[in-house]
């Protein structure tokens, strides 16, 4: 009878584990910039986020002097550092993220958790 009630139990936890996950997804924004040589030319990568529903930034990380959000082809906001931008929300759409470079950088990242 103990068996039964401790795999009753871990079905019980497994279910709810699973029922919240759905409340705690995290979608990441990841960008970078990369000076190229001595061209004084710049690289800008991002994989573009495509978000359904309205989502909030709850943190920011990178090595950068700030960083730009982009919606679709327009700039929508532009931050100065990384505590700025926590609790901004941003409406469904096509994101990019990219970095700025601090000066003599050659290479800056920049990553924004989103739920």
């Amino acid at each position: 009878m103990i068996i039964k009630g401790w795999k009753y139990c871990l079905l019980l936890i497994s279910l709810l584990m699973l029922a919240l996950s759905g409340y705690s997804q995290v979608t990441k924004l990841v960008g970078e910039q990369i000076r190229i040589s001595d061209s004084g030319k710049v690289e800008l990568k991002c994989i573009p986020v495509k978000i359904t529903k309205t989502m909030q930034i709850d943190k920011v990380t990178g090595n950068n002097d700030g960083f730009w959000i982009q919606k679709d082809s327009e700039t929508i906001y532009k931050f100065k550092d990384m505590k700025e931008p926590i609790g901004i929300k941003l409406n469904p759409g096509t994101y990019y993220v990219y970095p700025n470079l601090k000066a003599n950088q050659r290479e800056a990242q920049v990553e924004v958790s989103l739920h």
